[in-house]
């Protein structure tokens, strides 16, 4: 009966991914990050600029449906005595992530198709 909740709560997800959220799961799927570096990441490819204002609140989204987690790093004398916050991928997040690739992947094969076909 516990599968079936996990099943339902993980598609939930899945469907209630923004694209900022896929986005921020993409990068820190290789590894964990602090805020800097995600924003470093994203901000190259992205048409406007995403700031913290938008990232702190997506990560906050991420860790509460369980599909991220996050530590505190040690003490660093280059960053002023600040301690950073390391982002990193759940099991549950990696799942959803690959879910949702693949059902962006079939959403863009099936627009293709239809303007293949003239819009039908």
């Amino acid at each position: 009966m516990g599968d079936m909740k996990d099943n339902k709560k993980q598609s939930e997800d899945i469907l209630n991914l923004s694209a900022l959220e896929g986005d921020i799961l993409t990068v820190l799927l290789a590894r964990e990050r602090y805020g800097l570096d995600i924003l470093n990441r994203l901000n190259p490819s992205r048409p406007t600029p995403l700031s913290f204002g938008s990232l702190y609140p997506a990560l906050n989204r991420l860790e509460k449906k369980g599909l991220i987690q996050w530590r505190w790093g040690d003490e660093q004398e280059e960053t002023g005595g600040a301690r950073r916050k390391y982002y990193k991928v759940t099991g549950l997040g990696a799942n959803v992530l690959n879910e949702w690739q693949t059902y962006r992947a079939q959403l863009a094969m099936q627009a293709q198709g239809s303007t293949a076909l003239g819009g039908i």
